[in-house]
């Protein structure tokens, strides 16, 4: 609704997880391309949601989408060399990944859309080539929708580096919505108890150790090389909680990089940690910068934590209190942890079991028939890294996920717990966190934890929650910080909040009655000419009256539809009582003097109204439109300077170059017509009033 009325451009769906935020995007590309039958919507989701989002539109919405990758576009040997597959199709859906390309950003720099979706946004918040490629896309959209679940982190930049997605000169406001399961009128039946798990005294030497080394080295490490060495403090005590086989693995390849002084140091990503957090795959290249001031004491305490870890790694408390659990219940269940090699150790000690794996090694495909096999029943566990922790739909064959380890993204542990406590699940979820006691789980993991299960119910709209540099100074440095929930966020400005839910309510009662009026339920009335009838009331009612009820169509002076209303006029009609059929025809004549002249009264007064309340919505389209063609026309200018290089007896540049204008001129003619159809809105005219039907009632 507040696409349709034009309250904003730029909408930030922040639902929590598990509340359809892709059927309500799905709902505005719907309603935006039946409105305009030229209109062309664009979806940029994670690779692997892909499939997904083309099943979601096409069930729900009857809408055929085209997956556009580089296997696709290679196979479109149909179409001309100067077509542009991209502008061929009305929906599309690709990778943020695969659009990030060079190559593919020339092919959509100069394309306008009328709808595009992000899902996952919070991915977009960095200074990374998805996050260029998705402002560019931004800023070629007349509506942009941003999905995610997770819109604040803890960090306030990155927060208002999203918000400012496709606001090219400041000025366009992010309409904002954000509910809760108790706002969409669900219960909260989700259960999520911490198993406290006491680990081994080969186990706790080991974190004991390592959570000394990594405190030593967030206290040593300054200037250049603090944020490498704070990022193998965190890396190392995360593997520690993960497994120590894990953690093992890591050392052993910190100590072959630190020996090895002929390799180059690698260029260290910078705090927040948020870079690496999908990333399950042991981190190589973050291993090698120095973390201690002595290398040679540094050395040491590494072959004495490798030598814990091996000798940790023969029992693990944790895989044995989850094989116990397994053991003892009779449904599927969900594990959950956020290394591939934990992944490994979890697929050897149930190999018993019908189990799949599910991480960032697998090809698509692969992913696509572990997901299969576990939803149709033919496998009782799956094994996941963070990979499956996003956009999956498992609710229907499963309510129990068990964490192997606490992630240090709080808000991690919402994704995973969402894929099973969806709209649709008739069972009370469980979400079970088996938690190393005596180690930095249970000493702050577990807190934030607990706290995030309290605030589950009662969200505020863009409710705070620490990122992983924040839960890594609580942990490793000097200063614990308890109160990591209690902050307020920093919102930027300019994020709207329209609360239209009675409007909402009243629309839907609108389509029920117009459905009811319907034969066959599409909501168009079946008869082709009005319906009169009588109808005769209780007793003791003293004077019968007349009810009239008119269709009005209103439209722009170029005849497009936008607006139809339905109108209804009554009027005493005394002496009707056992009045001959033609008298009561005549009553009921809507071509009566006295009933045009109210009914174009009425009509009038709507045009009016309707006038007066499209006019902030023309302006702001007409705002947009003029911030597209801006943008069109400066990201043309600065591409084309670097393609065209003219050569001797080579013209692939000059028709490379032709081919762009090409294509912009062909966008910048669109947005010049959307341009003249806004202005000619502002302009509406009564295109029809005819009788729908009428009513004596006696």
């Amino acid at each position: 609704m507040a696409l349709a009325r034009g309250e904003g451009c730029r909408f930030l769906i922040a639902d929590a997880v598990g509340l359809g935020k892709t059927i309500e995007a799905g709902l505005m590309i719907a309603e935006t391309l039946q409105r305009r039958p030229d209109a062309r919507a664009l979806v940029i989701s994670p690779a692997g949601l892909r499939e997904q989002w083309r099943d979601e539109l096409r069930n729900r919405f009857n809408l055929d989408a085209e997956i556009l990758d580089a296997s696709r576009l290679a196979r479109a040997t149909h179409l001309p060399a100067y077509v542009n597959p991209w502008a061929v199709q009305s929906l599309v859906i690709a990778s943020i990944d695969y659009v990030k390309r060079p190559e593919v950003m020339r092919s959509l720099e100069a394309l306008t859309w009328d709808v595009v979706v992000f899902d996952e946004a919070h991915h977009l918040t960095g200074r990374s080539d998805r996050a260029a490629a998705a402002a560019l896309l931004g800023d070629r959209a007349r509506a942009l929708v941003l999905l995610t679940a997770t819109p604040h982190s803890g960090d306030d930049h990155a927060f208002a580096r999203l918000c400012s997605l496709g606001n090219a000169d400041g000025s366009e406001p992010l309409v904002t919505f954000r509910r809760t399961r108790a706002d969409a009128g669900l219960r909260v039946s989700r259960r999520a108890p911490l198993l406290r798990v006491r680990p081994t005294d080969a186990e706790a030497a080991m974190h004991e150790a390592v959570l000394a080394y990594a405190r030593l080295v967030w206290r040593q490490s300054t200037g250049a090389a603090l944020s490498g060495a704070r990022l193998v403090a965190s890396v190392l005590t995360r593997r520690a909680c993960s497994s120590a086989g894990s953690l093992a693995r890591s050392v052993e390849r910190r100590l072959a990089l630190l020996a090895d002084a002929s390799t180059p140091p690698s260029v260290q990503r910078g705090l927040p940690f948020a870079e690496t957090a999908g990333d399950d795959e042991e981190p190589h290249g973050l291993l090698g910068p120095p973390g201690l001031h002595d290398e040679a004491d540094e050395r040491r305490r590494l072959e004495h934590l490798l030598q814990l870890a091996r000798t940790a790694t023969s029992r693990e408390s944790k895989i044995a209190v989850l094989e116990r659990l397994i053991s003892r219940i009779d449904e599927p269940a969900i594990v959950f942890t956020e290394y591939r090699d934990t992944l490994q150790r979890l697929a050897n000690t149930f190999s018993h079991v019908d189990a799949v794996q599910l991480h960032g090694g697998l090809t698509l495909q692969e992913r696509a028939e572990a997901v299969r096999r576990f939803t149709r029943g033919t496998a009782r566990l799956l094994l996941a890294t963070d990979t499956g922790s996003e956009g999956l739909n498992l609710h229907q064959r499963c309510r129990l996920v068990i964490n192997l380890e606490l992630p240090w993204t709080p808000l991690r542990l919402e994704q995973r717990a969402g894929r099973v406590d969806r709209i649709g699940q008739e069972r009370r979820a469980h979400a079970v966190h088996l938690v190393a006691a005596g180690t930095c789980e249970e000493a702050t993991l577990a807190r934030l934890a607990t706290r995030m299960r309290r605030m589950r119910g009662a969200m505020s709209l863009l409710t705070r929650f620490p990122d992983e540099a924040r839960v890594a100074e609580s942990i490793l440095g000097q200063h614990p910080r308890p109160d990591l929930l209690d902050e307020s966020p920093q919102n930027p400005g300019g994020i709207v909040t329209p609360d239209i839910r009675r409007d909402a309510h009243e629309e839907a009662q609108r389509i029920g009655q117009a459905r009811a009026f319907s034969v066959d339920g599409s909501g168009s009335l079946a008869a082709e000419r009005p319906v009169i009838t009588r109808v005769r009331q209780r007793r003791g009612r003293a004077t019968p009256r007349c009810l009239w009820v008119y269709k009005v169509v209103f439209t722009t002076d170029a005849g497009r539809l936008v607006w139809e209303a339905l109108l209804s006029v009554s009027g005493d009609a005394a002496g009707v009582r056992g009045c001959s059929a033609s008298l009561m025809r005549a009553l009921l004549n809507p071509d009566a003097a006295p009933l045009e002249s109210v009914v174009a009264g009425t009509s009038d007064r709507l045009l009016e109204q309707l006038q007066q309340s499209m006019r902030s919505a023309l302006e702001r389209w007409s705002g947009r439109e003029c911030d597209l063609m801006a943008a069109l026309r400066t990201r043309h200018g600065r591409l084309s300077a670097g393609l065209l290089q003219r050569g001797l007896f080579d013209r692939r540049d000059e028709r490379l170059a032709a081919a762009q204008a090409s294509l912009l001129d062909e966008a910048l003619s669109q947005s010049a017509g959307r341009l003249r159809d806004l202005a000619q809105s502002s302009d509406l005219r009564i295109d029809a009033c005819e009788l729908v039907f009428a009513v004596l009632l006696e």
